[in-house]
């Protein structure tokens, strides 16, 4: 059986207005899901796989390929053989969310069976023979590596957005699981939180953090343990739809009754490995349907997942787009199904277009001050560090996907779903605090400006510079 999820376009005009108004009015930061039901045929496929007391999920985007932990040892065979009935040759970015075996067991297989072209992990000291012959092997194969931070952006294909939201620099001790990579994916306005094992101080930091963390599809924490998924979190998430990775009559007990009751109360619908096996999530950037490998027949043989894009219906993203979240193209005229009607009686069925949507105009917004040497010792004054922004135009401006960079890197913050509204400022501080309609924080750990002069930028979501400011002292 297949959930779907479609707005129709008198549904996604009146959203769009809706979600204009309820920004510019009340500063509503969230992106918009799809929740209306419908059919979906897009080009980003991920399955949430059936891999027992483990984890492993497959992203296909068009023709790329992310592999996100591959189970236990035992199931590595069965990690290579779905993806072999998928149409995968080759692995475009493998993930090791943190070190335990049931989330890494499975690599060598994966490893044997298929070229990869980077490794991201969270290099958490572990001493495990499983992870050392993980290191050995990647090692072997000359295969790029490289370490998860918070903040970073892995650019697979320029439609799919890949932000690592954890672990953070200075890492929470040398706990596998709080040290969990986490990435929020986004393909236009659809978003998934992947979250390894994390649970405890590290969701709860994350939960604090300026980030971003409104997501349509979860996948949730460390098997659904009482020690993940807190009612704090989700409210932030707001998942419409949330993946457990779980075993039949497992010894911990999971899913545990504590976050299942939270997911509850959070109105998220639950899919569970052991129960639905493998759950498949499918998206076109603007809405998403989730079937299940109990209840959909012949589930492998009839979806197609690599869709070549000339063969794409409607139209993907643009990367240009900021965060790729601007709402895409719909096919130039929908259909609507009319109530039924005497057979005698004739009624021509409308079509409608749905209008562009713009907000705002990049040029209207510039840095108007910064301060980037903090007063006192800036290692305690975080916060004391800052960059303010201010909208001199008559319209909101959406600043998603923005970045910041300082003289010598690039993109050291990249800006949640945010719209600046008109005479209105947003200061971006370097610390961690509540984001709220003036105040943004980059949750460093580290001062980020130099002391003695820096120079921020500002550039949008296509890489365009649109303001620069050189500074120094505390205003």
């Amino acid at each position: 059986m297949t959930r779907t999820f479609r707005l129709s376009v008198q549904q996604t005009t009146c959203i769009l207005v809706f979600l204009f108004l309820c920004i510019a009015i009340a500063g509503c930061t969230g992106t918009p899901g799809s929740l209306q039901p419908g059919n979906n045929t897009g080009k980003l496929s991920v399955y949430f796989l059936d891999v027992g007391q483990g984890d492993s999920t497959l992203l296909l985007f068009g023709n790329k390929t992310i592999l996100v932990d591959a189970g236990e040892t035992d199931m590595g065979d069965r990690v290579v053989a779905n993806l072999r009935k998928l149409g995968v040759t080759r692995i475009d970015l493998l993930v090791a969310t943190h070190p335990h075996s049931d989330h890494i067991g499975g690599m060598q297989k994966v490893l044997a069976a298929f070229p990869v072209g980077q490794v991201l992990d969270a290099g958490v000291p572990n001493p495990s023979p499983v992870y050392e012959h993980f290191l050995e092997t990647i090692d072997e194969k000359h295969i790029p590596y490289s370490l998860a931070v918070q903040g970073q952006t892995i650019n697979i294909d320029p439609a799919l957005g890949i932000l690592v939201l954890s672990p953070p620099a200075r890492r929470f001790g040398n706990d596998p699981n709080k040290n969990s990579v986490v990435l929020r994916i986004s393909y236009g306005t659809i978003d998934l939180l992947l979250t390894g094992d994390m649970g405890g101080e590290a969701e709860e930091a994350l939960t604090k953090s300026g980030y971003a963390l409104d997501a349509e599809i979860l996948k949730v924490g460390h098997h659904g343990s009482r020690y993940s998924t807190s009612s704090a979190f989700l409210s932030r998430v707001h998942p419409v739809s949330a993946v457990i990775s779980v075993a039949a009559d497992n010894p911990y007990g999971h899913p545990h009754d504590e976050a299942l009751r939270n997911l509850k109360l959070a109105g998220a619908t639950v899919y569970r490995t052991d129960r639905d096996g493998t759950v498949l999530v499918r998206s076109d950037g603007i809405s998403y349907s989730v079937t299940t490998e109990k209840e959909a027949k012949n589930f492998w043989g009839t979806v197609t997942t690599k869709i070549p894009s000339e063969n794409l219906t409607g139209t993907t993203p643009s990367s240009a787009s900021p965060l790729n979240m601007t709402v895409p193209t719909l096919p130039a005229e929908i259909n609507l199904t009319l109530p039924t009607i005497p057979s005698n009686v004739t009624v021509p069925v409308p079509s409608f277009t749905l209008p562009p949507v713009q907000i705002g105009n990049a040029s209207s917004v510039h840095i108007s001050a910064a301060q980037f040497d903090a007063p006192g010792d800036d290692r305690q004054n975080l916060n004391g560090e800052w960059v303010r922004l201010t909208n001199r135009g008559r319209d909101p401006v959406l600043i998603a996907g923005w970045t910041l960079s300082d003289r010598t890197t690039p993109g050291i913050y990249r800006f949640p779903a945010f719209i600046l509204l008109p005479a209105s400022t947003v200061t971006v501080y370097s610390g961690t605090g509540m984001m709220n309609d003036t105040a943004l924080f980059m949750g460093r750990t580290e001062p980020v400006w130099g002391n003695s002069g820096d120079l921020a930028t500002l550039r949008d979501g296509a890489g365009t510079i649109i303001d620069q400011q050189s500074g120094s002292g505390p205003a």
